[in-house]
C-alpha cells in the first residue's frame, strides 16, 4: 500500500479549514479596486535541482524582484535582483545549478525609428553576493551591435553545471542565430557553433549536442522554413522537412530524439481522410518520413504542447497538454500520472484545478499550482519523502477570501450556423446586470475559464462579462482557427454580436446597456464596433488596439510577417480601408477610451494617437491615456493600476 492515502487525509483536513476561513468575506461588500489592479505577488516559481531552494519573481508595489526561498522555510527570502518600475520586465527564471539562478530580463530599445526589446541574462548566486550580467564583450559597441548582442537562453547543460548555451545574432554569421557557450560563474563567452544555413532556432540534447536546426529561406517573404538534423556534432546537416507557412501541414518541433533519430512534433497531420483536422502529438521518423501518433486530445481539442523533462542524462517526452477551458496535463509515465491524478482529485473537492507545476531532479519535492474560475493561483509545496504538503504563496492574496463570480462556459450558433464557444461571468447578487463584451487579443489565441483579475474586477462592479472564442481562436481544431483567416472586421466581428444576441435571448443580462472593452486585437474589435454597430454599445474601451490596418500591415512587413498578412489578414486596398476604424470616425456615437503604451512593439501607440485625433476632429467623445514606458500588455504595476482605475470610472459612468 502506498503512503498517498495518509497524505490525502492530511491535505483534505487542511483545505477544509482554509476554505471555511475564506467564506468570511461577505458577498455584498465591494472589493477594493487595488486588490485587482496589482501585479501578481509571485510569478514563475522554479525549484532548484536538489530541491532545497525556490527562485521566484516577487512583485511589491511598483517594484519587481527575484527572491530565493528555502523549500523548508517560506518566510526566509533573499532578494538577488531588483528592478525599478516600468522600464524592465523579467521574462524567465531558470536554475543553472544548485548555487546559481539565471534571470532573463528584457527592456525597450529604439533604433533607426523602430522600437525593439533587448534581452539580458543575469546569473545570481544564492546569497546575493554575486550577480553578473552574462553579456558578450564587443570591441566597439554601436546601437546595432548592442541589439544583435542580446543573448537568448538556449539550453541548460545538465552535465556541465558551470555552463549554459545561448544564442546571439552574430554579425560573422550574417546576424542569424549563433550558439555560444557561457560560463555562469564569470560570464566568459566561447563560440560553440557557427550558423551557415540561416538558422533561427536550434534543438539541443542534455549533453549539449546541437542536433536539430530550423532555418529560413533567403527570401523571407516566401514564409518557407527548413528542418535539419544530424546524428552527432561531427556529422553534416541533413534536410529533413521543408515547410511553407499556411500551406504545409503544421510541424512544430518539441524535441529531437537522437537515440531513435526521430522528432517529437505537434502537427495537424492526418493518417485518414475522415480524421478531424487538429493538432496532435506525433513522432516523426526522419529516415522513412512516417508519422507515429503519440497523443490525441479528447473531442475536437488541440494538443497544445509536449511536456519534456530531464530523465537521468536524457531529456525525454513525458506527457502533453491540452485546454478544455482549463489547461490539462497528461503524463505518460505512471508515477507522475498517479501523483497528478491524486493531486487533482484532492483539490477538486474544493472546486480547484491543480497540477504539478515544477519538481526537483529526484522527483521528491514538488511545487503544486491551484486555481479555478473564482480563485486566483496559489502554490503549495509537497515533500514526497516526508509526505508533507504545505500552503505557500498566492498571486492575489487579498482576493483569496473574496467571493468571486462564477465563469460559465456556453455555446451558441453564429449566423452562418458555425458552433462557437465562450464564457459568461454574471456578477453575484445582481439581477439583469449591464454587460461588458470582452473580446480577447491575438486574434489567433483564446480565452480560458481561469480566474482573470480584469474579468473579476468588471463583475465585482456589477457587470456581466462576455468572452467569446470567436472563429480564429485556437485550441478547437484547424477548422475553427482557419475560419477566422481574413475575417478581420467581418465574421470574427459578427461572432461577437451573435454572442450578444444569444445572451439577450437567454435573458441573463441587460444587453441594451453594454460596453465593449478589449486589448490588442480585442481593442481593434472594440473600435470596429464603434462604426459598424454605432448604436449597439454605450461605450468603447480600446487598449493597445489597431485603428489603421494599412499602418499595421506596414509594421508587420517591416518585421518580416509577409505570410501572415497575405494569408490571415488582407492585401486588398478596398478591403483594408473598409475594416480600418480610422477611416470611419464619423459613424461613431459611443464615447471612446483609448489606452496605449509608448514602447509597444506589436502595435504602435501612434495607432491610438491617430484615432484620438481623428475622433476629436470629428467632434466625438474620446479620451486617451499614453504610458511612457508601457508595453503591449499591462505588465507593470503603475500602468495596470492607472488603466484599471480609468476603465472602472469610464464603465460606471456610461453603464450606471
Amino acid at each position: 500500500m502506498t503512503r498517498m492515502p495518509n497524505f490525502v487525509f492530511i491535505l483534505a483536513m487542511s483545505l477544509i479549514a482554509m476554505f471555511a476561513t475564506h467564506q468570511a468575506m461577505a458577498q455584498g461588500q465591494l472589493i477594493p479596486l487595488e486588490h485587482f489592479n496589482q501585479m501578481p505577488m509571485v510569478q514563475m516559481p522554479a525549484i532548484s535541482p536538489d530541491g532545497k531552494n525556490i527562485a521566484v519573481i516577487v512583485n511589491q508595489g511598483e517594484f519587481t524582484q527575484v527572491a530565493l526561498i528555502p523549500f523548508e522555510n517560506a518566510r526566509k527570502m533573499t532578494y538577488v535582483l531588483k528592478l525599478g518600475a516600468e522600464k524592465y520586465r523579467i521574462d524567465n527564471l531558470a536554475w543553472a545549478n544548485n548555487e546559481r539562478v539565471l534571470v532573463t530580463v528584457s527592456q525597450p530599445f529604439a533604433m533607426q525609428g523602430m522600437r525593439y526589446r533587448t534581452s539580458h541574462i543575469y546569473s545570481a548566486k544564492l546569497d546575493g553576493s554575486s550577480v553578473l550580467e552574462l553579456r558578450r564583450k564587443t570591441r566597439k559597441e554601436t546601437q546595432l551591435t548592442f541589439y544583435f548582442n542580446s543573448p537568448n537562453l538556449l539550453s541548460l547543460l545538465e552535465e556541465d553545471s558551470d555552463h549554459i548555451l545561448v544564442t546571439i545574432q552574430d554579425p560573422r554569421d550574417n546576424n542569424y542565430s549563433s550558439v555560444f557557450k557561457v560560463n555562469v560563474n564569470n560570464g566568459d563567452y566561447e563560440k560553440y557553433l557557427p550558423n551557415s544555413k540561416r538558422i533561427v532556432d536550434w534543438g539541443v540534447t542534455s549533453k549539449g549536442e546541437v542536433l536539430l536546426a530550423i532555418g529560413v529561406d533567403k527570401d523571407y517573404k516566401k514564409g518557407v522554413s527548413y528542418i535539419y538534423t544530424r546524428k552527432d556534432s561531427d556529422a553534416d546537416w541533413k534536410l529533413v522537412k521543408t515547410l511553407e507557412d499556411y500551406k504545409s501541414e503544421t510541424f512544430s518541433v518539441e524535441l529531437y530524439d537522437e537515440i531513435n533519430n526521430t522528432i517529437i512534433i505537434t502537427s495537424d497531420h492526418r493518417t485518414k481522410k475522415g480524421d478531424v483536422i487538429k493538432q496532435r502529438l506525433w513522432r516523426y521518423e526522419i529516415n522513412s518520413g512516417k508519422y507515429q501518433l503519440l497523443a490525441d486530445a479528447p473531442d475536437d481539442y488541440d494538443v497544445t504542447g509536449a511536456i519534456t523533462r530531464l530523465q537521468g542524462t536524457r531529456r525525454d517526452l513525458i506527457g502533453y497538454t491540452y485546454n478544455d477551458g482549463f489547461e490539462r496535463f497528461v503524463y505518460f509515465d505512471k508515477d507522475s500520472d498517479l501523483l497528478a491524478q491524486e493531486i487533482r482529485g484532492i483539490f477538486a473537492k474544493n472546486g480547484l484545478q491543480a497540477g504539478l507545476y515544477d519538481w526537483d531532479s529526484t522527483k521528491q519535492r514538488y511545487i503544486i499550482s491551484t486555481l479555478s474560475d473564482t480563485k486566483p493561483a496559489k502554490f503549495y509545496l509537497f515533500d514526497k519523502k516526508a509526505n508533507k504538503l504545505s500552503p505557500w504563496y498566492g498571486q492575489y492574496p487579498h482576493l483569496e477570501k473574496a467571493a468571486m463570480a462564477k465563469v460559465q462556459p456556453f455555446m451558441f450558433e453564429a449566423r452562418d450556423g458555425m458552433v462557437l464557444h465562450g464564457y459568461l461571468t454574471l456578477p453575484n447578487g445582481v439581477k439583469n446586470p449591464p454587460v461588458v463584451l470582452y473580446p480577447h487579443g491575438g486574434p489567433f489565441a483564446r480565452d480560458s475559464q481561469y480566474f482573470d483579475p480584469f474579468v473579476q474586477m468588471f463583475a465585482s462592479r456589477g457587470f456581466a462579462v462576455v468572452q467569446v472564442n470567436f472563429r480564429g481562436s485556437t485550441g478547437y481544431g484547424n477548422v475553427y482557427q482557419t475560419s477566422g483567416y481574413k475575417q478581420w472586421g467581418k465574421k470574427m466581428q459578427t461572432d461577437l454580436l451573435d454572442a450578444m444576441d444569444w445572451l439577450k435571448q437567454s435573458g441573463q443580462a441587460n444587453t441594451d446597456k453594454a460596453c465593449i472593452v478589449g486589448a490588442s486585437y480585442g481593442g481593434y474589435a472594440a473600435l470596429v464596433a464603434g462604426y459598424q454597430t454605432p448604436n449597439k454599445f454605450k461605450c468603447i474601451v480600446s487598449i493597445a488596439g489597431i485603428s489603421d490596418i494599412q499602418g499595421q500591415i506596414n509594421h508587420w512587413k517591416r518585421r518580416g510577417s509577409y505570410s501572415y498578412v497575405r494569408n490571415a489578414v488582407s492585401e486588398d486596398a478596398k478591403d483594408i480601408e473598409a475594416i480600418s476604424p480610422l477611416k470611419h470616425v464619423n459613424a461613431f456615437k459611443a464615447p471612446v477610451l483609448l489606452i496605449h503604451g509608448k514602447v509597444d512593439l506589436r502595435v504602435s501607440y501612434r495607432q491610438s494617437e491617430q484615432m484620438f485625433d481623428a475622433l476629436e476632429d470629428a467632434g466625438k467623445k474620446v479620451e486617451i491615456e499614453l504610458f511612457d514606458f508601457g508595453t503591449h500588455n499591462l505588465d507593470d504595476a503603475a500602468n495596470r493600476k492607472k488603466a484599471m482605475e480609468l476603465m472602472d470610472a469610464f464603465l460606471r459612468k456610461y453603464l450606471k
